[in-house]
């Protein structure tokens, strides 16, 4: 074979990798949405009190599938500095992170999953991002934040997620991309232009984060769900990096990830003052450049995080056990899935029809509207 041919070979191999990783995020949220269905919508008819726990459990598996894909089966390294000890699966908690690519989000469940809770996290997004079919629509049935940019509207609706949360006496754990952009010649363009008309420090790793929404959610979480901790996440991709969907599409996955994780308890950020709550969200952004720019000259990532060798130990055999738990029973339910879907004409046309329905559904009313609609339904029965 000659060396052109094998470079060949390699490169459909990497795109042939991508095609599957992506696909396989596709294939196994909208199954698990459509053919799952009967057991969340029972429990909101139900009105049962675990009706949201039951679903927010499920997408919680499908997120465990998520990291177990990357991980186990692409054998991505995910790397988490910082005092970790502090996180907890049950504090109401607002993480913020800068926003490399734009799939950190994704590659974040693999914190959550090692030292927090999945199940109770919800990420700010944009508003196109909900009828993404599957993805976006569990995740408006997950309560995710889905946002427009225009305050009058998105206050209304950060308002009655949480005051929904508050309600339910539910301590969300919620990611919020303060930059509001991911990392692009654009976005760094104009993070440039705005430290220059307000005379900041122009930074090469980072963009300058946006306060006034920082400032609004954490008044609001801390007024509706008792907020205890800002988590202030810090993510760097030193070997490669895949910048968008695309990029991973074409194989490109990144061979080592690495979180550098900070805590403070609510009380010692200053919540009550405007200003100083920005100029505080300010002052971890240059922290972030910073740590960045030592951070890349060096590339050194063998930093701890606040445990002892046998309890890192016990925390990744842990989370192996989980990952390959998730990772069977969505390859288990595809497999089922597709049987039916080849043996039996009445189970295709009820997922096809879920299909449509769940498209119209997330479009006109929303799929969190719908869910809600199905429990006062069944209550005025």
């Amino acid at each position: 074979m000659s060396f052109l041919a094998f470079l060949n070979l390699r490169e459909v191999k990497k795109w042939l990798r991508g095609v599957v990783f992506m696909g396989s995020l596709f294939v196994t949220c909208n199954v698990g949405f459509l053919v799952l269905a009967p057991v969340y919508l029972t429990g909101f008819a139900l009105r049962l009190a675990a009706a949201q726990w039951i679903y927010d459990t499920l997408v919680a598996t499908w997120f465990t599938f998520a990291v177990g894909l990357y991980e186990l089966l692409y054998g991505v390294r995910v790397v988490v500095q910082g005092d970790v000890r502090a996180m907890s699966p049950r504090t109401c908690t607002l993480i913020v992170m800068n926003h490399r690519t734009r799939l950190d989000w994704l590659f974040y469940f693999s914190v959550q999953a090692r030292y927090a809770s999945l199940r109770r996290f919800k990420i700010c997004l944009k508003n196109e991002l909900r009828h993404i079919p599957g993805l976006g629509w569990a995740m408006q049935g997950a309560k995710f934040l889905f946002l427009k940019r225009k305050w009058n509207i998105d206050r209304d609706r950060i308002i009655e997620l949480l005051t929904n949360f508050q309600s339910a006496c539910y301590a969300p754990q919620l990611l919020l991309f303060p930059e509001g952009t991911d990392y692009r010649t654009v976005s760094r363009q104009r993070s440039r232009e705005y430290a220059e008309k307000n005379n900041l420090d122009d930074y090469e790793h980072v963009l300058h984060p946006r306060t006034l929404g920082f400032g609004s959610i954490v008044g609001l979480m801390k007024q509706y769900n008792q907020l205890e901790q800002i988590v202030d996440v810090t993510v760097a991709y030193p070997e490669n990096l895949p910048q968008s969907e695309t990029d991973v599409m074409k194989g490109n996955l990144p061979r080592v990830i690495v979180f550098n994780v900070e805590c403070f308890h609510v009380d010692s950020v200053p919540v009550g003052n405007d200003g100083q709550l920005a100029m505080w969200l300010e002052e971890r952004w240059l922290a972030k450049e910073h740590f960045l720019r030592e951070f890349y000259h060096y590339r050194d990532y063998g930093h701890g995080n606040g445990l002892t060798d046998a309890q890192n130990l016990e925390v990744e055999r842990d989370l192996r056990v989980r990952l390959a738990t998730a990772v069977l029973f969505w390859a288990l339910l595809c497999v089922f899935t597709l049987y039916w879907f080849i043996q039996c004409s009445l189970f295709r046309i009820v997922f096809l029809w879920g299909f449509v329905v769940s498209l119209a559904i997330s479009c006109v009313m929303g799929i969190d509207s719908f869910f809600t609609s199905v429990s006062v339904f069944t209550e005025n029965i």
